[in-house]
């Protein structure tokens, strides 16, 4: 909001935003390979949570300068789904990895999370 405020456009804003989602997914890849070894459902709920975000994340981009088009309720559409993502991590992810990746696992996970790949 305070990027808009200073002048920014919606679709800006939100281009930024996907940006920087994308990044932060794809170095959650590894985390959600290793997690798959021992609970595929709950990984493969996540990396689609993330497809779906990036996805209408774009669709708001591609409209942002369509008069009349559907970019504030993609952009809220956006904002939900990242913001829920966020919360079934924190209540879901983090404490199934925490129980069921071995030491070697989460150092390959750091590895990857280090250089940007999975």
């Amino acid at each position: 909001m305070e990027a808009i405020q200073r002048g920014g456009s919606l679709g800006g804003v939100l281009g930024t935003a996907a940006e920087k989602a994308a990044a932060h997914y794809g170095r959650e890849e590894a985390l959600l390979a290793r997690l798959a070894r021992h609970d595929p459902a709950l990984a493969a709920k996540m990396a689609a949570q993330h497809a779906e975000a990036l996805e209408i994340a774009g669709r708001a981009v591609e409209c942002a300068d369509q008069p009349g088009g559907d970019l504030p309720y993609l952009a809220r559409r956006f904002h939900a789904i990242a913001q829920h993502n966020i919360i079934e991590e924190e209540r879901d992810v983090f404490p199934a990895a925490e129980r069921c990746l071995t030491r070697e696992e989460w150092e390959d996970v750091g590895d990857a999370f280090s250089s940007g790949s999975s």
